[in-house]
Order: structure tokens, then C-alpha cells, then sequence
């Protein structure tokens, strides 16, 4: 898209406009001016910034644990630091999240994904032949890192908001309505918008000094670089493209252009950069235009020559509306008061978190305290897609039935009324599961009829209500009014069948909760009565379909799948007791219906002597998975559960010097898994009112995905439980009592473990096989020696290493300390035909010989003790003839040891050396006695 690569032309072609500034010295030299409703009276200087834009720096930067499955006390522990700075100097932040589902941009967004898939590649085939953290451009956000921010955030007491309906506008709308002093970004439409001021949000950084760094774009200085009157700076962005006039419409109109300036040709295609040679010829043509008052004359000179020319005219001026809708005079004019199910936008409407926190169950505690906003509200059935395409005035939609609806921008004013067809889109009845011919250019939706039951306006206000501020999955208000939600790409390989999709993994459990939200179980009531007291009723149907925008593996090509909802067994309370119920037993018909949905409805997992409250997510996940087949290895469910009670786990500092000596593809797969399992419970637990309160969610309570991965490669070198969790048997007790609450009454199969990757011994100064790094040569048991190159000068050794356990040679060598050889040791050997049995390594020398001291071993046998015995170690050594090796014909091996037979002479009395008397030593003494060999036979 056009408009996005015209950030790449600030920061290349107006360096001038980019000026490098302190947020914190800026703050605190802010006099306030302006007061507004609620930020502008605080006197702090206030910016809101857009947390899609710099997820990565709130998460903390580039570091490279974030493949691992992220780290979120790190990721704590930063915003703390960061919000601590900010309220030292004078600084308020409101974090405004992407909360829309936002169908008229649905192709950018699949192309996103696309683009996201091919990194997830590159990732996973870094990880599988090196083993270290891929490089810092291939970034990619853990999953669930939207929800883990807005939980740290409203923990440490920020202000955060969600957008709704289309998430620049109202970005932009907030900062103005709020008369806040800037936005902190990097999208290049704020450009556009003219907001206060504009920084950037890739070049933020808090440094130890105190600072916190970044970017300022300056307005004036951009319009000077482009000699480009600023009020034409909205015609300029909609002929650089964006999702009402893509770049397909306006690839005739730049050939046009590079033709007349002797350039070289535009190439075709969505996915290709825009380059800078065609953004300077949109500027001079808009600069050299005589006048821009009548759009129609405008778009006559763009698209002269082209077949469609009204449509593309007419989306012509549609987006140049969108531009204006969000500068300073088009918002005064705009101000809108929506009509939408449940949107309650008005002046004010993103408040803060109030102290930081709200209730900790249910929704109907606080929500009866605060007074309900005055908004108009339809049954979220009615028109629920026909409203998006009307909602900034820049197209709209036609609603042919309630079974067959979609959105259209070809030039229909927002004023008039829906016509009795859903026009030009040439769309059916049918259920497409993939778009045909590739995406159109109209932004619309395929067709399918995704109608939801008729929802009580109450639940959808609360809904919306807590979806603006960020308190709720932002799946839910997406369901109930649009009956749609996107599943993104996550850290999972394509061409690995060892572990599903999470999207197949959890799908059952989005299928249990949509018909909770949408209170099937009531409907079949109501029914089920009315049937009994009318008689015999004609058969209905209670199946909602929902739309799940996905990306398949193995397949370039997106698509959505229809996702029918499963009915629970029970009959679940109502929606509206779920969420407003005061009762006694309205907390435990929630938790009963959490249990219910995550498939977790056991005794002991009710009981906090087994697993505790924090903790219960994540064995209602691990649970689940182990129910669904072999996904999980036993060593790996122990690794999750030594993590979940590991002290490390809140010992920031501890876990930032941690070392991994590798990185297993499988553990990072199976910590997205699981995190993609937490969100999907986390969105349960919202529709089921809450049960468990959102402080005993929080994902760094249970969940480091550094700390997981030590765990694991622990877990996988055949490490005690003991050793797993540091020697401490309270640890050991508590993973003992969580694995039989989450194993009670299953018959779990666990997956069977697989062989080692080559990644594995990365680090490690031999191959972990013979032959190819990674290739094991096959040999079935009782087929004679392993063929050449093979044999026992190369086969590997097991020995203690940082991990519990790792490869040693085992061809024999020496030891030294300081350069000085200590010891040294021969090769393994076979003991015996066909390659059955071992020998151990054979000590050949342990310090210098005539050295006495630690490791020195004499010539001549210490008296009381057997050769025999002192020479074996810890087991009895065997007895070795001559010529045992040499008949086998291997050349190098171990010659016989013979030893002179031992004569021992008793001492003689008399006098010494210093004159003293010299006496034979008594019989049964133990130790003193002196034993004749001279009859022994070697």
C-alpha cells in the first residue's frame, strides 16, 4: 500500500523534518495552555500513543528471547521503569489498542500475514540449523502480547483504550477530543492528519541515563522538503493508495506519470514497495494542479482513459473524505454519534481504568456503579456489516437479506438510502471458502450468512463498554456484532506434523463459547417450553455460524472457514446472569461454565491445595491439551509445570543473564502453542463474566518462555524431577499435586519422543552422530560391527555437563589444566561379537607419575589393599589375556599388564637408621600384615 511506504520516504528524502528529541526534558519544560474534559486539565504533558505501531518497544526491544515464547516480567519490569520515568518528568500516556475487526481492510491485513508467514519460515529454519535466537529483523510479537500489555498497563495504573470501528481515525479523534499534545507513532497517515505533534515510535528508547529518546516529525519542515501546500497534502495521500483506492486502480495513472518524467516502468502488484521516484511524481503533478476545489475535475485528469472511470472517480473522492475526516477542520465537522449496537462514542468515552484496577468477578460489580452512557442501540443483527461501510462517510453498503449481506465501496453516498441489492460485487448465495480470483478491490467480505441470535441491548453496551477500554478480549464485541474474528499467524512450522494447529487445537473451545455468548442453551429452552405448550412446533435450528479469518499451513492463499457453535451438555445460566448476576451461586455457575468450556470440570481442580488460583489457566490449558491427543511428551508437561513454580520465574534479573547453550525448535512451537491456548482461555473466561479475576490471569504468574526452554532442554536430557526443579522437595511436591489434578480421571497418550536434532549439539565440539552432522546411521542390534568410519573411534560418550548430561568423546584423550596434562583416558571399545555390551573408558593415567597428590597414582600397591581392587574404581575391572585384541584384528588396542611377582621380606631386629630397635611386626594387626605373592600367576 502506498500510503505506508510514504514513511520510508520521510526518513530517506526530509531527514530535515526528522529532528531527534528527549520526551522526558520536553515534559518537563510543558506549560499547559489549553484544559480540556479530562487530560487537558491534569497539567501533564500528555501524549497518546499507538501500540501498533511500537509493540516491540513496548515489549522491551529486540532482545532475542522473544522466540522462546516470551518473556513477561522482563517485559513488566521494563514498563515499570518506563511509566516510573514518565511520572518522575511530568508525563501522562494513554495506549490506545487495535481493537477492530475492520473488514473493509481485510486485504491488507491478509497480506500481512503473508508477509508474517514467510519471517515465521525464516525463524524456524534459523532455529533448526543453528540453534540460536534468530536476528532482531526477523522480530516477530509473542503471541498474546497485545493482552499481556494491557494487563501490565492497567496494572501499573495507565490509561489504555480500544479502538472499535477504524483505528487511525480514532486514534487521531481521541488526541483531538482530549486536546492532548501529540501522538507517539510510525504510520504515515498521522502525516496526513496533522496531529499537534508527531513522534516516532521506532526510534524510542529509554536510556540509562535517564532519557527517553526518539524522533519528532516536524510538520512545516515536510511540506517545505515536498514544496507542497499542506491543504493538499489529502488528494496527494489518496493518489498514493490505501484500501479504498489501491494500487491496482492506480497503476494506469503512475505508468502515466513515469512515461511523461522518462522513468522507468511502475510494476504491477500490492506486494511490490512504492518507490520514491513515483511518490516525487504525485508530488509534482498535485503541486503543478491549478486548482483542487472540484475533486470530480481532478479525478477526470487521474483516470482519463480508464473503463471504470466514474467508480474510480467516485473512490477517488472517498478517500480523500477519509483524509479530511481526520484533520483538525474535518473533525470539527465530523464528530460523530454513532448509531452502531453498542457504540457508545461520545466526548469522553475512552476512560481510564479507575486506581489502576477494576472488580475482580463478574461485570455487574462495577458496571452498576457507574451510569450507563446515552447512546442509541439497535439489535446488533440489524445492518451489523451494512454500518461499516457508512462510518466516515466514505462509502456504504447494500443489505439485500439478512442472509446475504457484504460490504461495497464503489461510490454509493453515505447519505442515501440501501438499495435492494447488494450491487456491483457480483457476489451469491453461496459460501465460498477462499476469494476467487484474488482480493477485489472494493474491500468487501465473501458472503456467508453469519447472522448471530438477537442479542439483549444491555449486554452488548457492556460489551462495547468494556471493549473500549481494553478490560475485555476484543474477539467478543467483534462477535456479537459482526459474528467475525481473525486468528493471526503464530510461531508454528508448516512442514511439521508433530504438533496441530492452533487453530484445530482450540477450536472446540471457541465453539463451546461461542454458544455460551450466544446463549443457545436459553434458546432451546424457550423453545423446548413453547413446543410443550403449543404442541408439536416445526423443528429449528439454533446454529450460529461464525466467520474465522485464517491462514492454513501449506497454503499462500487465505481464506475464511465457517465455525458452527457446540452447545455445552449442561444447561449454562444466561448470558445476562453470567455477566450482571449478584448471587451466591452466580460465581460458581461462571466457574462451573469456565471448567466446562476449557474441558476441565474435575474435582481437584477445584482444589487450591492442588493447583492453585494463578495457576489454574495454565493447567486448564495443559489439561485441554493432553486431552486432545498426542501433542505433549510426559518430560515436557513436567517442564511446564517446574517453570510454573520455579523462584527464577520473578527473578528478572536472574533470567536476563540466563544463557541457553541452544534452542530447540520443538520448545519454541510448543511455547506459542501454549500461549495461543492462555489467550483462547483468557477469552473464555471474559464471556463466562470472569470467574477468575483478571489479577490471577496474568501471564508472567506462570509463564517465562526463557525459563521454559531451560526447563525443557533440562527435561529432555533425562533429568530427575528433583534436579528439574533445583532440589527443592516443595517444588517437587507442587508439581507432583498439579500434574495428578490436571491427569485425574484421563486417559492421557503421551507423544513419543523424538530424535534429537542436530541444532541440539550446535555448540558441541563433535557431531551428535557419526557420519552427517544430524544423520544417524541405522544398524539393527545383532548385525556385527558398524562399518567403517563408524566404529569406536567415533561413537559418542554420555558425561555430566551444564544440563545434567552432553556429549563426550569418546576415542580417548587427555586432560589438561594450565597446559599441564592431569589425566588421560583411552577409547571405548566393544566387549564382545556383534557389537553387544561396553566397556567403560579406561583410565590410563590420572596426574604425573612420582607426583604425590590429589589424583597420583603409585607405582606399587599400597600395603593392606588388593592391586586388584585399588586399580578397578567404582566396579570390578575384568581380567585381560594376552592377545584378547589382537585376534580382532583392530590394530589399536590394549596390550596385557603384567606385573612382577611381589616378594615381601619381614624386617630383621635391630637397630635402625637413628638407633633404634627393629622388631616384626605382630600377626592380625590389619593393616600391618604382609602378604607373599610370589605364588600368584598373572
Amino acid at each position: 500500500m502506498g500510503i505506508k511506504d510514504f514513511q520510508e520516504f520521510l526518513e530517506s528524502e526530509c531527514s530535515s523534518a526528522c529532528v531527534s528529541v528527549d520526551l522526558l526534558k520536553i515534559s518537563r519544560g510543558f506549560v499547559p495552555k489549553r484544559r480540556g474534559p479530562r487530560y487537558g486539565g491534569s497539567g501533564r504533558f500528555c501524549l497518546v500513543v499507538d501500540a501498533e505501531s511500537c509493540l516491540d518497544r513496548l515489549y522491551g526491544g529486540f532482545f532475542s528471547d522473544w522466540v522462546c515464547g516470551g518473556q513477561w516480567n522482563r517485559m513488566t519490569a521494563f514498563l515499570t521503569s518506563l511509566i516510573q520515568a514518565c511520572h518522575n518528568a511530568n508525563m501522562e500516556l494513554v495506549v490506545f489498542f487495535d481493537g477492530c475487526l475492520e473488514s473493509q481492510k481485510l486485504p491488507e491485513w491478509l497480506t500481512q500475514q503473508l508477509a508474517q508467514k514467510e519471517k515465521v519460515r525464516l525463524v524456524l529454519r534459523h532455529i533448526n540449523n543453528k540453534g540460536t535466537p534468530p536476528p532482531k529483523v526477523w522480530w516477530s510479537q509473542p503471541v498474546f502480547l497485545r493482552g499481556a500489555l494491557k494487563m501490565a498497563l492497567r496494572h501499573l495504573g495507565v490509561a489504555v483504550a480500544c479502538s472499535m470501528d477504524d483505528h487511525h481515525q480514532e486514534v487521531i479523534g481521541f488526541c483531538r477530543e482530549h486536546n492532548l499534545q501529540g501522538i507517539v507513532a510510525q504510520e504515515s497517515v498521522y502525516t496526513i492528519f496533522d496531529p499537534p505533534r508527531y513522534f516516532s515510535s521506532n526510534n524510542l528508547k529509554l536510556t540509562y541515563k535517564g532519557s527517553l529518546e526518539t524522533k519528532e516529525y516536524i510538520m512545516d519542515e515536510i511540506a517545505k522538503c515536498l514544496n507542497l501546500n499542506p491543504n493538499r497534502f489529502c488528494i496527494f495521500a489518496a493518489l498514493l493508495g490505501n484500501h479504498i483506492l489501491t494500487d491496482d486502480d492506480l497503476y494506469d495513472f503512475r505508468c502515466q506519470l513515469a512515461a511523461a518524467e522518462g522513468g522507468k516502468p511502475v510494476k504491477r502488484g500490492q506486494n511490490n514497495r512504492l518507490e520514491n521516484s513515483t511518490i516525487k511524481y504525485t508530488v509534482d503533478f498535485i503541486r503543478n494542479l491549478p486548482a483542487t476545489d472540484n475533486l470530480d475535475s481532478v479525478g477526470e485528469v487521474v483516470f482519463k482513459g480508464t473503463k471504470n472511470k466514474a467508480e474510480l472517480i467516485n473512490r477517488f473522492k472517498q478517500s480523500v473524505q477519509y483524509y479530511l475526516n481526520g484533520t483538525q477542520e474535518g473533525f470539527l465537522k465530523y464528530r460523530p454519534r454513532l448509531k452502531m449496537p453498542g457504540s457508545p462514542r461520545q466526548q469522553g468515552s475512552y476512560p481510564g481504568t479507575q486506581n489502576g484496577h477494576a472488580e475482580i468477578s463478574g461485570y455487574g460489580d462495577s458496571l452498576g456503579q457507574q451510569p450507563a452512557p446515552q447512546i442509541v442501540i439497535d439489535p446488533p443483527h440489524h445492518n451489523a456489516l451494512g454500518e461499516l461501510g457508512r462510518r466516515h462517510g466514505y462509502g456504504s453498503s447494500g443489505d439485500a437479506s439478512m442472509n446475504n449481506r457484504h460490504l461495497q465501496f464503489n461510490g454509493v453516498d453515505s447519505n442515501d438510502k440501501l438499495g435492494s441489492s447488494s450491487s456491483s460485487s457480483g457476489s451469491s448465495p453461496t459460501c465460498r471458502l477462499s476469494p476467487e480470483g484474488g482480493w477485489p478491490n472494493k474491500g468487501r467480505t465473501n458472503d456467508v450468512d453469519n447472522k448471530g441470535p438477537p442479542v439483549t441491548p444491555e449486554i452488548v453496551r457492556i460489551a462495547s463498554e468494556r471493549h473500549q477500554k481494553g478490560l475485555m478480549s476484543s474477539w467478543i464485541y467483534q462477535l456479537l456484532t459482526q459474528c467475525e474474528i481473525k486468528l493471526p499467524v503464530i510461531l508454528e512450522d508448516d512442514t511439521n506434523r508433530e504438533l496441530p494447529s492452533y487453530i484445530d487445537l482450540y477450536r472446540p473451545i471457541r465453539q463451546t463459547v461461542y454458544s455460551v455468548l450466544f446463549n443457545l442453551n436459553k434458546l432451546k429452552i424457550i423453545h423446548e417450553n413453547q413446543s410443550k405448550e403449543q404442541g408439536e412446533a416445526p423443528p429449528r435450528s439454533f446454529d450460529v455460524l461464525v466467520k474465522e479469518w485464517i491462514v492454513r499451513r501449506g497454503t499462500n492463499r487465505p481464506s475464511f472457514e465457517i465455525v458452527i457453535a457446540k452447545p455445552v451438555e449442561w444447561k449454562t445460566p444466561s448470558i445476562e446472569r453470567m455477566w450482571l448476576g449478584q448471587q451466591a451461586d452466580d460465581k460458581n455457575r461462571r466457574l462451573r461454565a469456565f471448567l466446562t468450556c476449557m474441558q476441565s470440570d474435575s474435582p481437584l481442580m477445584l482444589n487450591t491445595n492442588y493447583v492453585p488460583q494463578h495457576l489454574l489457566i495454565m493447567c486448564c490449558v495443559l489439561r485441554y491439551t493432553l486431552q486432545f491427543g498426542r501433542v505433549l511428551q510426559r518430560q515436557e508437561l513436567d517442564a511446564f509445570l517446574a517453570m510454573a513454580v520455579s523462584p527464577l520465574l520473578h527473578d528478572v534479573q536472574t533470567m536476563q543473564d540466563l544463557k541457553l547453550p541452544t534452542i530447540q525448535p520443538r520448545g519454541a512451537q510448543l511455547a506459542s502453542l501454549f500461549m495461543a491456548g492462555v489467550e483462547t482461555a483468557i477469552f473464555a473466561n471474559d464471556v463466562c463474566g470472569a470467574p477468575i479475576p483478571w489479577t490471577m490471569c496474568c501471564p508472567w504468574l506462570f509463564f517465562d518462555g526463557k525459563l521454559f526452554h531451560f526447563k525443557l532442554l533440562k527435561a529432555n536430557n533425562n533429568t530427575p524431577l528433583i534436579d528439574m526443579c533445583d532440589g527443592q522437595v516443595d517444588q517437587v511436591l507442587r508439581v507432583e499435586r498439579m500434574r495428578q489434578a490436571i491427569m485425574e480421571n484421563l486417559r492421557v497418550e503421551f507423544a513419543k519422543p523424538l530424535l534429537p536434532n542436530a541444532a541440539m549439539y550446535a555448540h558441541y565440539p563433535f557431531p551428535p552422530y557419526p557420519g552427517h552432522p544430524g544423520h544417524m546411521a541405522y544398524r539393527p542390534g545383532g548385525r556385527g560391527a558398524p562399518p567403517h568410519g563408524a566404529g569406536p573411534q567415533s561413537q559418542k560418550g554420555r558425561g555430566r555437563g551444564i544440563l545434567g548430561r552432553s556429549p563426550i568423546d569418546s576415542r580417548g584423550g587427555q586432560l589438561e589444566i594450565a597446559g599441564v596434562v592431569v589425566g588421560s583416558w583411552g577409547p571405548n571399545l566393544s566387549a564382545g561379537r556383534g557389537g553387544r555390551g561396553g566397556m567403560s573408558p579406561q583410565v590410563m593415567s590420572v596426574g604425573r607419575r612420582g607426583m604425590p597428590g590429589r589424583g597420583y597414582l603409585p607405582s606399587r600397591p599400597i600395603r593392606g589393599r588388593s592391586p586388584a581392587l585399588y586399580s578397578m574404581g567404582r566396579g570390578l575391572r575384568p581380567t585381560y589375556r594376552p592377545g584378547m585384541y589382537a585376534a580382532r584384528g583392530t590394530g589399536r588396542g590394549f596390550r596385557a599388564v603384567r606385573r612382577a611377582p611381589l616378594r615381601v621380606r619381614p624386617r630383621i631386629s635391630g637397630r635402625g637408621r637413628a638407633g633404634k630397635p627393629m622388631t616384626m611386626p605382630g600377626p592380625g594387626r590389619g593393616r600391618g600384615v604382609t602378604v607373599d605373592s610370589s605364588g600368584y600367576v598373572d
